[in-house]
């Protein structure tokens, strides 16, 4: 069964649909879709899926891979793969990116619509649900459960033609970006999907976020009860998940994904270090945490502490003469503290900001990489950009704003490097790059060890996800909680 897709505009949206086209059993090559809610801004979440995509494909040469997203055109941009929609309702902070029609210029659409009277039928149903609020909201609630009816229908056929369904990475066991409706019921909806359609179904390498509401406790644990194969990128992260799902507590703890990325293929530069002319080089990666319009759960007091502090931070290390590269690794949102922290600067900071600031175009995790990759060290408060810097080993300081950045700087044993975003000031923040300048050799052997040392392991995982795929169509399912044999990848 070949995947092909056609675009049905029903209210205005497209909906891919699933045609069969016959092929015999020799050309039927392994399917597997990832799901992930990227929606193309977070270099992180790319990371993670480019690493799972190549490592499969070692695997399975022959391997057909799809994506189910927020953002079938990103995902399609940056991985080359199929896409289907993660979702079909949208909720604050979690919504399918869902671009206008290309086929003529927005100027002329628009004009159209100004132009063209509606059908006369059309115009007297618009009046009648104008006089009458409470119909009008019962035809929209209509029309969306229908829409979301249609969504699991077309996800339903949609894995009738996969061998595997896997939750690939990043932390996705999470509610606070979209609330109980967002993600974890993306999660159950895709899980109960995949058992309807008979479709082995992986969770690999999650984290364990924010699963507070009944609700969403409920969801995950459905869907996690419903995976195959199981696994965590930390063991607090297992721990909580066995508070959702008692037998969570024996699977294995496999890192976050983007430690098995290669880099043999990225090009080295060194432009950055012609701009710094034999000065040290700090990246300064920052968050948008708590951001207004950018942050689900709105903080500015906390916000505004935050730049400040860092901002007096980034001023001092420019008196003692490093050079500052502003990088970050959400696109969007990260990057628009990066003017909101330059506009703190001391008024003598200022002055030097064309001379020792750089702020370089990013927009891929390679890129990143790349740019850590040239400096002397790094400040991050993001997961991932802590991690991608690990992965350039590269001395971070980390400000972190969850328990999750704190988990993966223990488990590198980088703590004496680890601040945290209510408390920090400046004058830590210096003293850490301090620290760190003074110990560089040791910190960079303890992160390669560390890649080392988890290579084994996101090997294994890599081969039992393999095997599960070869053999998701066979009456004999792989077992629980590891491989099909009942190995366990740990």
């Amino acid at each position: 069964m070949a995947l092909t897709t056609r675009s049905d505009n029903v209210d205005g949206l497209a909906h891919p649909t699933i045609c069969n086209v016959a092929e015999t059993p020799n050309e039927r090559d392994c399917r597997v879709a990832l799901l992930t809610p990227y929606d193309g801004g977070n270099l992180g979440d790319a990371a993670i899926q480019d690493a799972m995509i190549e490592n499969i494909r070692r695997r399975l040469p022959g391997v057909r891979l799809s994506g189910i997203s927020l953002s079938s055109e990103s995902f399609l941009k940056q991985h080359g793969v199929e896409s289907f929609p993660l979702c079909e309702t949208d909720r604050p902070f979690y919504r399918m990116a869902r671009g206008a029609s290309k086929e003529l210029p927005s100027e002329v659409q628009q004009s159209i619509r100004a132009t063209v009277r509606p059908a006369v039928h059309i115009r007297v149903t618009k009046k009648i649900l104008r006089r009458v609020p409470f119909l009008k909201a019962g035809v929209k609630t209509a029309r969306a459960g229908m829409k979301e009816v249609r969504h699991w229908i077309d996800g339903y056929r949609f894995l009738r033609t996969q061998d595997l369904l896997i939750v690939s990475g990043g932390g996705q066991l999470d509610e606070e970006w979209g609330g109980p409706w967002g993600h974890p019921f993306a999660l159950f909806k895709w899980a109960i999907l995949a058992r309807a359609a008979r479709v082995p179904y992986a969770v690999a390498s999650v984290g364990v976020c924010k699963v507070r509401s009944t609700a969403s406790r409920l969801l995950v644990s459905v869907a996690l009860s419903l995976a195959r194969y199981r696994s965590y990128r930390d063991k607090n992260s297992r721990d909580l998940a066995a508070g959702l799902l008692r037998r969570a507590s024996t699977d294995p703890v496999i890192p976050d994904l983007a430690f098995g990325l290669s880099l043999s293929e990225l090009r080295r530069s060194a432009s950055i270090r012609l701009l710094a002319a034999d000065r040290k080089v700090i990246a300064i990666s920052p968050i948008a945490f708590g951001k207004p319009h950018n942050w689900p759960q709105s903080d500015p007091k906390i916000y505004s502490r935050y730049l400040e502090q860092l901002a007096e931070a980034v001023s001092v290390l420019i008196e003692r003469g490093y050079f500052i590269v502003m990088v970050s690794s959400s696109r969007g949102d990260d990057e628009s503290v990066i003017p909101d922290i330059l506009e703190r600067l001391h008024e003598e900071s200022k002055k030097k900001i064309e001379r020792q600031i750089y702020v370089p175009r990013i927009t891929t995790w390679r890129e990143f990489v790349t740019v850590v990759g040239e400096v002397d060290f790094l400040i991050a408060s993001r997961l991932h950009s802590t991690i991608l810097g690990f992965i350039a080993e590269r001395p971070t300081v980390a400000i972190s704003f969850d328990s999750k950045v704190d988990w993966v700087m223990k488990d590198l044993d980088q703590t004496e490097y680890l601040l945290h975003i209510r408390d920090f000031v400046a004058d830590d923040v210096v003293k850490a790059v301090d620290r760190a300048q003074f110990c560089r050799a040791e910190v960079v052997e303890k992160l390669a060890a560390y890649q080392r040392r988890n290579t084994t392991a996101l090997a294994k995982q890599y081969d039992s996800l393999a095997e599960i795929a070869m053999g998701g169509r066979r009456s004999t399912p792989p077992s629980p909680n590891g491989d099909p044999s009942g190995r366990s990848p740990s």
